[in-house]
């Protein structure tokens, strides 16, 4: 029988075995989402995987188009966007969101997105949106999970039992943040850097009087939204609401 070349050791200690393969493949579309496009080095040091086995999963993705690769550069595939969009269309959320979103947008001028708890962890996921300026700076697509810490993941936590804080906020920081949404019913969110997105989050409610998703308002800069801005947020987190009530029991939250 003809045997194959045996792997090195590093690969064969490195290389993912089942689950992991899956898990391997999900970081390194993670990692896309987040950064746009990437080289292999940035992608296996951003995801914490070794260079070969990154190398081969992405070829692997690419195979089925679930990442796209040009010059020696990787992005998200067509199938993943795909995908992505139907999760959207189809989630109660996204149905209940479409015409709230799209009158928040025109109202505001702003990227908007509704963001909802992800089934696995504590992050946020974006299931719908309408684009806008800030998504040149970050594409607020569906099924791109948030950073943890961001403006939806504070006004979720602040409507639930408490939780340990993320890692970049100490607990005294957090509370003090989680105490500031429940005053205002709103967070605000801005980095610092250079053409930076400044992101304006509401809860959204369901029908039992859960939050169960965000609603963010982004702009590029250090801008601050308004007291308009932040009555048509809320305006649409209440449309949301009432539209998820309008479904069948069967299709709510």
């Amino acid at each position: 029988m003809k045997r194959g070349r045996t792997p090195p050791p590093e690969d064969r200690a490195a290389a993912p075995v089942g689950r992991g393969v899956l898990q391997g493949a999900f970081l390194l579309l993670e990692e896309l989402a987040r950064a746009g496009d990437a080289g292999l080095t940035d992608l296996a040091a951003g995801t914490g995987l070794p260079k070969a086995t990154a190398h081969r999963l992405l070829d692997q993705l690419a195979a089925l188009g679930a990442v796209e690769r040009q010059s020696g550069r990787y992005r998200i595939g067509a199938a993943v966007a795909h995908l992505a969009r139907s999760w959207g269309t189809h989630h109660p959320l996204g149905r209940a969101a479409v015409q709230p979103l799209r009158r928040l947008s025109a109202a505001t001028g702003a990227s908007v997105a509704l963001a909802a708890p992800a089934a696995v962890g504590r992050r946020m996921v974006i299931v719908s949106g309408v684009p806008g300026p800030a998504d040149e700076v970050v594409p607020h697509m569906p099924g791109l999970i948030l950073p943890s810490g961001n403006a939806a993941d504070v006004v979720i936590s602040a409507s639930r039992p408490p939780v340990a804080p993320p890692p970049e906020f100490s607990p005294a920081e957090w509370a003090r943040r989680l105490s500031k949404v429940r005053e205002r019913g709103v967070d605000l969110h801005y980095d610092e850097e250079p053409g930076a997105v400044t992101c304006l989050a509401v809860p959204v409610y369901a029908p039992s009087g859960r939050a169960v998703a965000a609603i963010g308002v982004c702009f590029v800069g250090h801008r601050l939204p308004s007291a308009a801005t932040a009555d048509a947020a809320r305006r649409a987190a209440r449309m949301v609401g009432e539209n998820l009530a309008r479904l069948p029991r069967t299709r709510r939250l």
